[in-house]
């Protein structure tokens, strides 16, 4: 009898430790345009609420022996609780310049 009840512990607690199936995520809208010359822009939307937009274009740099591409953009996400989370952010070169919002 003890035997039959560790069994039962056993693939009871496999059964709770497994993986929750998550809901499948579909492309509700995709675009990416790049004109070869390195300056693009692409953007998606996903049905969880993800969702992403970005542009680069080439920029000129004062003692750069070649053009930078300088990217401007926002991601975001619906978290559990049905909040959304945005980042905003530019990268140039001076670095990454996140905007996070609360």
């Amino acid at each position: 009898m003890f035997k039959i009840a560790v069994v039962f512990a056993v693939l009871f607690a496999v059964a709770l430790g497994r993986p929750q199936q998550q809901p499948e995520v579909t492309i509700l809208r995709y675009e990416n345009n790049n004109d070869g010359s390195g300056n693009y822009h692409y953007e998606y939307e996903l049905s969880d609420g993800q969702r992403r937009d970005e542009t680069g274009e080439l920029k000129n740099v004062e003692g750069a022996e070649e053009p930078v591409v300088v990217m401007t953009g926002s991601w975001s996400y619906v978290d559990a609780e049905g909040k959304t989370h945005e980042v905003t952010y530019t990268a140039d070169e001076n670095g990454f310049h996140p905007v996070v919002s609360k």
